[in-house]
């Protein structure tokens, strides 16, 4: 005859052994709860730069309408004989905010331009050039001016954007172009002339292949 002895374990056994499996299941727990929060962390970071880049996009977008409202606003007021003397101060001390359409006008303001959902808006004011040999008693000599608009969007978002623009070669009311700032143009009449607008009799324009 065979006897065979069965042990069962201790009761004090049985209790570490559930001891450990608690103690397993709550750094597995923890382990999970952390990168569950790094994961929101990494949600929240993208979002906020995906937020960041769209308010910087319409205070850029504000900053060039207003610059735009600026360029018909002078091409319509140049005076053939003083330039643009009666919107730049001297040295430039407390340049000139002309009365655009818009300008200055906060989100939400009766003469804002934008749609209230954009919560955009510019503040332009008008420069004398530094070379100009009036720049120090305000006198435009040179008919040559800096457009200055500051583009505000949401967030506090802020872009800054100049365009130098002449009326050297004016002969009328409402035909200067801007310089320097327009897309393929490295130097004055060179490149396209997009402002031009209707083309009237009188109106030239010099293209220079590969300026």
């Amino acid at each position: 005859m065979r006897l065979s002895v069965i042990r069962c374990p201790s009761p004090a056994l049985r209790r570490r052994e559930r001891g450990n499996s608690l103690v397993l299941a709550m750094v597995v727990l923890a382990a999970l709860g952390t990168l569950s929060s790094l994961t929101v962390v990494s949600v929240q970071g993208g979002l906020a730069t995906m937020g960041n880049d769209r308010f910087h996009a319409i205070a850029v977008y504000a900053a060039e309408s207003g610059g735009a409202a600026a360029m018909d606003f002078l091409r319509a007021n140049v005076n053939l004989t003083t330039g643009w003397k009666n919107y730049i101060s001297p040295s430039n001390a407390n340049p000139p905010q002309p009365n655009l359409p818009g300008n200055n006008q906060t989100s939400g303001a009766p003469g804002n331009l934008f749609s209230s959902d954009m919560q955009g808006w510019y503040s332009v004011q008008i420069l004398n050039n530094r070379t100009d040999s009036g720049y120090a008693t305000g006198d435009d000599n040179d008919k040559r001016v800096v457009i200055r608009s500051t583009g505000y969007g949401p967030n506090g978002a802020v872009a800054v954007i100049e365009w130098e623009i002449t009326a050297q070669n004016v002969t009328g009311m409402g035909r200067p172009c801007s310089v320097y700032a327009q897309r393929n143009e490295s130097e004055d009449d060179s490149g396209r002339n997009d402002c031009l607008g209707t083309i009237n009799t009188g109106d030239t324009t010099t293209f220079r292949p590969g300026g």
